[in-house]
């Protein structure tokens, strides 16, 4: 399943394990990214989205080999939602709360997000502006003995106390705050062998809002911008929307990045206002065949560089699905069928299809799979069944994935919000 921008939005006290998350910071509102990130270090020994937990005590000869157990799925929802995968003891679970702290203050934004597979040691530049209050290290890996060490714009090495460093050292990864952190290109290198996952956030004035692809919609005489459902289509442009908060910076410079972190292509967006504040902006993508994250650099007011990237992962795809709107609200005590259309863009193949929703009212799903030639289209149709109390104001949000069932493999996914009106009094 692919996780796009709204799932981001949800809050983790959607969730039971998440309440245990949300009073330990009261205070703060966390979002999905945050829940699959971080609800480990809450839930030691639980299986949880992204982590995986119980392994052995390493022994010194245990170097080069697996951290624990890993999911697949957990790690791909931990890279769609631009969070890492960590592979942690029990006994670790409290050390991990400072990445939960860091990850949790106000106006966190990411300055690096970068996985692979090493060969050898590789070596990433992370640029720290003079915004910059802080900036954390995040560093996973799945192999024993694979090492991060950071080193500062002067080519010192961070250690432990020194220059306001705090570290938590884990077994499979490492976790750097730097309070007040010196502006220049900082170092991480990355030794060892397996994957590694790094991700350096920063708490400044420069980060992003929102980045998501749109298209043009609306009724007559209220055209608009809005928000397509699920990941853009491959084979053709994609309208791109962008907004940050840009006070602190001098010069916007968008670009695509891969999953290893490294600039894929520029990016040409033209401002839609001046408030830099809540700065826009809009542009027409080429897209690239590798999932990529949209980045932004640029130099701050002090003439230094910064980078930012948007924490979802994009991909394009050839399957479009889209809901069909017939109705927007749902009646107390009633049946409905919402429908949805999948188009397959690509080689003939079967869909599977998956439906959820927030309040339980998807009943019969039909069909299941849904085989479709190149340029075809399918429709599925979702039985909704209404309770007759429903909460007051309630919602339902209906999701449907296609997933494509053999190689090539592709999958999409597009959410349908019905309200719920009022029971009769």
């Amino acid at each position: 399943m692919q996780f796009g921008p709204r799932l981001q939005e949800l809050q983790c006290y959607d969730a039971e394990p998440a309440i245990r998350l949300q009073s330990v910071f009261p205070e703060r509102s966390l979002t999905f990214r945050h829940c699959v990130t971080l609800l480990a270090f809450v839930l030691a020994g639980a299986a949880v989205p992204g982590f995986a937990q119980d392994q052995a005590p390493l022994r010194p000869e245990a170097a080069s080999m697996p951290c624990g157990r890993s999911d697949p799925a957990s790690i791909r929802t931990a890279n769609e939602t631009g969070g890492i995968p960590m592979f942690l003891e029990r006994s670790e679970a409290g050390k991990a709360f400072h990445l939960v702290r860091e990850s949790t203050r106000a106006n966190v934004a990411t300055v690096l997000w970068a996985t692979g597979t090493l060969q050898e040691t590789r070596i990433l530049e992370v640029p720290v502006d003079s915004v910059s209050r802080r900036v954390t290290f995040a560093f996973s890996t799945d192999t024993a003995g694979t090492q991060l060490e950071l080193r500062q714009p002067s080519g010192a090495k961070i250690e432990q106390g020194a220059g306001g460093a705090e570290i938590t050292e884990l077994h499979c990864g490492r976790i750097v705050t730097v309070s007040s952190p010196a502006v220049g290109t900082w170092q991480a290198r990355i030794s060892g062998r397996g994957r590694f996952w790094l991700q350096a956030q920063a708490q400044s004035d420069i980060y992003f809002i929102a980045a998501e692809f749109v298209q043009l919609g609306g009724r007559p005489a209220h055209e608009g911008l809005f928000r397509i459902p699920g990941q853009p289509l491959a084979g053709k442009p994609a309208t791109l929307q962008v907004s940050m908060s840009a006070q602190a910076a001098r010069t916007t410079d968008f670009f695509l990045a891969g999953e290893d972190g490294r600039k894929i292509q520029a990016v040409r967006l033209r401002p839609k206002n001046s408030d830099r504040e809540f700065l826009e902006f809009v542009g027409e993508v080429k897209l690239p065949s590798l999932p990529f994250r949209v980045a932004v650099e640029g130099r701050d007011l002090r003439g230094h560089p910064y980078q930012r990237f948007f924490a979802s992962l994009n991909h394009a795809e050839s399957v479009e699905v889209s809901p069909v709107r017939e109705f927007d609200e749902l009646t107390p005590s009633s049946i409905a069928e919402a429908k949805f259309t999948v188009r397959n863009l690509g080689v003939p193949r079967t869909f599977k299809i998956t439906v959820t929703d927030t309040r339980g009212f998807v009943g019969d799903v039909e069909p299941r799979e849904l085989a479709l030639g190149a340029g075809e289209s399918g429709t599925i149709r979702v039985r909704l069944q209404v309770p007759a109390a429903p909460p007051p104001g309630a919602e339902d949000e209906v999701v449907v994935v296609a997933a494509s069932t053999a190689d090539p493999p592709t999958s999409n996914s597009a959410v349908a919000r019905f309200s719920v009106a009022s029971p009769p009094r």
